[in-house]
């Protein structure tokens, strides 16, 4: 047996429904080889934790890295440069950056610091906006996924610097370039948020939804449609679950030329 953790995080007030989704998901996959993969739970910090077993442990192993990633449990598996998924914690809490959770807990919890200025150099030009307005605009809450590169490691200290990815930075600009807003759901399965747009009449102003992570979601508006409206009738429907308006136009009117 082989305990693993994946690079993907339950929480909200559906975390025992997508546990159990989740749990259906795997044992699809593994429906046709001998292993068995069984969700266990999630750590302290919200990351989900499977157990493997069975003579295709290795096959199952590999899958799911590939298709979610495992996490680094201790600093020392770490490198710069590199890049590595995680996910925003404690963004209503600090003035000088975003914090990201990227799996380290030995021999403690570490996360990553994103500085101000740094994401003002790559989002916005050095223009000197604050923390808040940045989270604001790009929809930087807690749980929202980013891809980072990590630009310094100091094992004395136990702290770690990084920089947005080229990834993360190409999927910005992509959204902003495409001109349409998009409303970004942060607690909800797939599942939930298909039956919120059907029962709020929606569907009619939804393009396509894109999964950003499990839990995870962005929905792209129909041109002339705006993501404020279709949050006011997603809302009744996802209780408690946090919804963001992505703007494109708001960004760009805070962009140097």
């Amino acid at each position: 047996m082989v305990l693993l953790t994946l690079r993907e995080k339950v929480y909200g007030p559906a975390e025992r429904r997508s546990l159990n989704a989740f749990q259906k998901t795997l044992s699809s996959f593994s429906s046709g080889i001998e292993a068995k993969v069984e969700v266990l739970g999630k750590t302290e910090q919200g990351w989900i934790q499977v157990e493997v077993s069975g003579s295709d442990s290795v096959i199952t192993i590999n899958y799911l890295n590939q298709k979610f990633g495992l996490t680094s449990s201790s600093l020392e598996e770490l490198k710069v440069p590199s890049e590595l998924p995680g996910k925003i914690v404690d963004s209503a809490m600090i003035g000088y950056g975003l914090y990201v959770d990227v799996g380290i807990s030995m021999p403690q919890q570490i996360d990553v610091l994103i500085p101000l200025y740094t994401l003002r150099r790559q989002l916005f030009n050095d223009e000197k906006l604050s923390i808040r307005k940045i989270i604001d605009v790009f929809c930087l809450h807690d749980n929202f996924p980013l891809k980072i590169k990590l630009t310094r490691i100091d094992a004395e200290k136990s702290k770690m610097e990084a920089e947005l990815s080229g990834t993360q930075l190409k999927t910005f600009k992509d959204w902003i370039s495409l001109g349409l807003d998009r409303v970004i759901v942060l607690g909800a399965n797939i599942n939930q948020i298909e039956y919120a747009i059907k029962r709020s009449e929606s569907a009619r102003d939804v393009i396509r939804i894109d999964q950003l992570g499990l839990l995870e979601h962005s929905l792209i508006c129909k041109r002339g449609s705006e993501a404020p409206g279709i949050i006011n009738r997603l809302g009744h429907f996802l209780p408690k679950i946090p919804l963001h308006a992505f703007i494109p136009k708001k960004v760009l009117s805070l962009t140097k030329p």
